[in-house]
């Protein structure tokens, strides 16, 4: 768990820093991670200057209803938690788990709503964030968005956003590799955090990150900092 201190902290820390970007969610914590931010940029008397907030438009997290209406009411959601006006970058967040693909993609979809937004001045650029590389591949063929975000498919276990990278970036958009440590095994190691892409690990799932761990250890390089250079090192 994270105290609600330390949460402050880390936000004052990232903006006060020389790379002040953040990545969040309206369903980060339940609301709780716009929430903190949204502390901070209260207490700064607004966002900084130069800051970043990447956030997402989601679906109702119990009904997955996921059309125009619904991201138009998170949007509203998220502005208010995060005391601003507009935000630098909004993504469609895991369009895989909607009720239906046609509330996304549809002429009455989320999809059209978020490119509307845009266009009203609510957010100065926007993308697709997901992690299936099936569902988001057919999507940027036909949209022409600002950003790609995705999550745990470019690592040191997992290529297989290597094409739907060469797509974006082909098509001038921006590619957001996230969560290079498999979301923490390939930073804290497979002995201290059995979880893998947000689910408990198995053991064949750990196998090979304890391979890569055994090389790391025999080349005294930090597991995490091969994980991260995996990234980093790809044009």
């Amino acid at each position: 768990s994270v105290s609600v201190e330390r949460a402050l902290e880390t936000v004052r820390a990232i903006f006060a820093g020389p790379a002040p970007f953040i990545d969040t969610s309206r369903n980060y914590g339940f609301g709780r991670s716009e929430d903190r931010i949204g502390k901070v940029i209260r207490e700064l008397g607004g966002l900084p200057e130069g800051a970043v907030i990447s956030t997402k438009v989601d679906r109702d997290s119990e009904t997955h209803r996921f059309d125009a209406a619904q991201v138009r009411r998170s949007l509203e959601e998220t502005l208010e938690a995060l005391a601003l006006d507009r935000v630098q970058l909004l993504h469609l967040h895991d369009p895989e788990y909607a009720a239906s693909i046609d509330q996304v993609t549809g002429p009455e979809g989320s999809l059209r709503e978020l490119f509307k937004m845009k266009e009203e001045g609510l957010a100065d650029a926007v993308g697709l964030a997901a992690g299936a590389v099936d569902v988001m591949m057919p999507i940027i063929r036909e949209w022409d968005f600002d950003a790609i975000l995705c999550h745990n498919r470019f690592m040191l276990t997992n290529r297989n956003a290597e094409a739907m990278m060469d797509l974006a970036v082909g098509k001038g958009m921006a590619f957001l590799n996230a969560a290079p440590y498999a979301g923490g095994t390939l930073a804290k190691g497979s002995e201290a955090c059995e979880i893998y892409v947000y689910q408990d690990a198995t053991e064949e799932v750990l196998e090979p990150i304890r391979r890569i761990e055994d090389i790391c250890a025999r080349n005294g390089v930090p597991l995490g900092a091969a994980a991260l250079q995996f990234s980093m090192r790809d044009p």
